[in-house]
Parts: C-alpha cells; sequence; structure tokens
C-alpha cells in the first residue's frame, strides 16, 4: 500500500463512508462510541523516535481543537508484541466524520505527513474502527 495513504490514516485523515447498517446503540446519545486503532509496526531502536513523531502530532492536533489520541505497547502474547497501537475515540460517527474533515484540511498536519513518510521509520500494518456494543 502507499505509504502516504497508510500514514495518513494514522492521523485519522481517511473518510470512511457510514453505512445505514452501523450497529446503533440506544444508552448513547447520537449513536455509539467509535474507537479507531492504528496497529503501526516500527523496530526497537526506532520506537523513541516514533514517539517522538507522535507527541509532535499530539501537540499540533491539541493546537487545533483535536481530541488527543493515546498510545500503546503490545507486550505480552500474540502477533502484536512489539508492535504500537495508536487509539483514538469518537463520541460517535457524526464526531468522528466531522473530525476528520478538519483534520483534512490542516497545513500541519499535511506537514507531519511529508516529514514521518520521508523518515521511514515505521509502518502502518492495520487499521480498525470499532463500534462500541456494551450493553
Amino acid at each position: 500500500m502507499n505509504t502516504r495513504l497508510i500514514l495518513t490514516a494514522l492521523i485519522f485523515v481517511i473518510a470512511l463512508g457510514l453505512s445505514p447498517r452501523t450497529v446503533q446503540a440506544e444508552h448513547h446519545e447520537g449513536g455509539p462510541k467509535v474507537l479507531q486503532v492504528f496497529t503501526i509496526e516500527v523496530a526497537a531502536k526506532d520506537r523513541p523516535a516514533v514517539l517522538t513523531r507522535l507527541a509532535e502530532l499530539q501537540k499540533i492536533l491539541s493546537k487545533e481543537g483535536q481530541p488527543g489520541f493515546r498510545v500503546w505497547l503490545g507486550t505480552y502474547a500474540g502477533d502484536g508484541v512489539g508492535q504500537l497501537f495508536v487509539t483514538v475515540e469518537r463520541q460517535n460517527y457524526a464526531d468522528f466524520g466531522i473530525n476528520q474533515s478538519k483534520v483534512m484540511a490542516s497545513g500541519a498536519v499535511n506537514k507531519w505527513i511529508e516529514d514521518i513518510n520521508n523518515s521511514g521509520l515505521s509502518k502502518v500494518v492495520r487499521q480498525s474502527l470499532l463500534t462500541e456494543v456494551t450493553p
């Protein structure tokens, strides 16, 4: 896959179509919460540099009024050990879509994408959008 496309997704720039089959949980005003998850493959020696760049992105998004994201390290068992997981929670699909549009228009975010793509430090190997179904 094109590296630019993959890392663009990392910063929540790929707009997703909303299916009419989207699960609607009655206990959430405006629909269920959604969690966007990006799985990033990165060598252990490059992890500090990637975390530094993600911290820079966090500052950019904060200045632009965007919600923060969390970064997790796979540490126990399974194929995710050593991988980074970037997560961002949205109130519902509408919130997700609105914020996607704002981020796509950001010159600072686009500059960050260009810089991380040119670094060759990491690769997004999977992305998921999870819908909360907690009863």
